[in-house]
């Protein structure tokens, strides 16, 4: 069980491919060094038996055929009978001289008299049971010098060549596995803190985090991800509770409302003589309003969470925003002038065109106009003004309200976030969040400025229209 555990590992399978790629390669690079030390060792013959039938042409010019004699045998005896012969035939080719043993018993190839004036002529078996190479120099005039030198000694040279190299071989692709193997258990000794962690975490410890040294860039790189991941997580499960108290404590109460209104209208069936029907009628149009204002939250909270999540069906069309905020400020005019607040605003006399929703991007900026003037105090100003970057539209809402404390600014966007000072104000935390929401589902984003008792400004970005 464990050796079929073990096979099925990758670990194993990374080291078998290093081990067989270090060894195809080895063998490529003992092939090349094996080939060219053959090469090297024939040459080294082919030089010794071209010198040596020179030297027999020389003693022959010199001293006669008797001087070339000599020189044969000293050169038989110096290499050994069974390993050189050599030989003189003359122009007809007729041998003249022959140093050749008995033991070479068979026969030896002739120069072609018609060929080069340097020939070789290999014999494929020798008498020590190696080949044996034949050289055939002419001499003008006179005829041929044969020589030949086994290559028994060449062939066993090249023998413990091979068994050194098989050797080397067998030692390198040891040693190759065993490298590949200590290096794949450090870089897999990464991997299973990583496989450690992750079962860790999703057994509730979300504060672990993977810590790698020495590891290497690309596991560095893997482990900072998982971590930003995990951090990511983290911070999303902190917003699901948040979420969670905040839609516990915001729908608990008009929940508790229809319940009670509900109550009271079945009462009223029972006793309608004490009630009368118009106070029936009252329950009854209050529960629908607490239900449609219920309803409402969910629905933004729904549309939030589709636009984090890429996934809100956004049906574009091109818009101009200075009609938008044209139409928002109208709308707002009444609410504005009940709260004693002054609201103006500022648009260029051409077209503000983006692509987007116009319904979603309507709603976003009623919000924050909404925002600016419910925490704006009575006798204060609250204008919209425009520019553009050159890449986009930049939206500038300014109140001369309450700010935001810097404690509070890193939340404000959050869902069903409400501050201390916003408590006491109607809302339930999601005008805000839902607008950054659809300007970000935009391309866009949302820029505070505030302070505390000097009022905010909220910048909303929006990508130009490319025509």
């Amino acid at each position: 069980m464990a050796a079929k555990k073990l096979i099925k590992t990758l670990r194993l399978r990374l080291t078998l491919w290093h081990a067989a790629g270090f060894a195809a390669l080895a063998l490529v690079v003992f092939a090349l060094a094996y080939y060219m030390v053959s090469q090297q060792l024939l040459h080294a013959v082919d030089v010794d038996l071209k010198d040596t039938a020179q030297e027999f042409a020389e003693r022959l010019k010199v001293g006669g055929i008797q001087a070339m004699q000599r020189e044969m045998d000293s050169e038989t005896a110096s290499h050994g009978e069974d390993v050189f012969f050599a030989r003189f035939l003359d122009r007809g080719n007729q041998v003249q001289v022959e140093n050749l043993s008995e033991t070479w018993g068979f026969p030896i190839p002739r120069a072609d008299p018609q060929g080069k004036s340097l020939q070789w002529l290999d014999v494929g078996q020798g008498i020590s049971g190696g080949p044996v190479r034949v050289l055939a120099l002419l001499i003008p005039d006179l005829g041929w010098i044969e020589v030949g030198l086994s290559l028994a000694e060449y062939e066993s040279q090249m023998h413990q060549i091979r068994s050194v190299f098989a050797l080397a071989l067998l030692v390198m692709v040891i040693l190759g596995v065993l490298a590949g193997w200590l290096q794949l258990r450090s870089v897999f000794s990464s991997v299973e803190q990583i496989r450690s962690t992750a079962i860790s975490i999703s057994n509730g410890e979300l504060d672990r985090r993977i810590e790698l040294h020495d590891s290497g860039r690309e596991l560095s790189d893997l482990a900072n991800a998982f971590n930003m991941m995990l951090d990511r997580i983290q911070l999303l499960l902190g917003e699901m509770r948040d979420v969670s108290d905040h839609i516990a404590h915001d729908l608990r109460t008009p929940v508790s409302r229809i319940r009670g209104l509900a109550e009271t209208a079945l009462m009223a069936s029972d006793q309608a003589h004490a009630l009368g029907a118009t106070s029936q009628t009252e329950s009854l149009a209050t529960i629908v309003e607490e239900a449609d204002q219920l309803g409402e939250m969910i629905n933004t909270m729904l549309e939030i969470a589709q636009a984090d999540a890429g996934l809100l069906d956004q049906q574009q069309e091109l818009v101009d925003i200075s009609v938008l905020l044209r139409e928002a400020s109208e709308l707002f005019a009444p609410v504005a002038e009940d709260a004693r607040i002054s609201l103006t605003i500022s648009l260029p006399s051409h077209p503000m065109q983006i692509m987007g929703n116009r319904a979603r991007l309507q709603r976003a900026i009623a919000n924050l106009i909404d925002n600016a003037l419910k925490f704006s105090p009575a006798d204060s100003h609250v204008s919209l003004t425009t520019e553009t970057d050159g890449e986009a539209w930049l939206l500038h809402f300014h109140d001369e309200g309450i700010g935001i404390s810097p404690e509070d600014m890193p939340h404000i966007f959050e869902r069903f976030y409400r501050s201390d000072q916003s408590r006491s104000k109607p809302g339930n935390g999601l005008g805000l969040s839902y607008a950054m929401s659809i300007i970000r589902s935009h391309g866009g984003d949302i820029q505070v400025k505030s302070a505390i008792g000097e009022g905010s400004t909220f910048i909303v970005h929006l990508p130009l229209h490319q025509t």
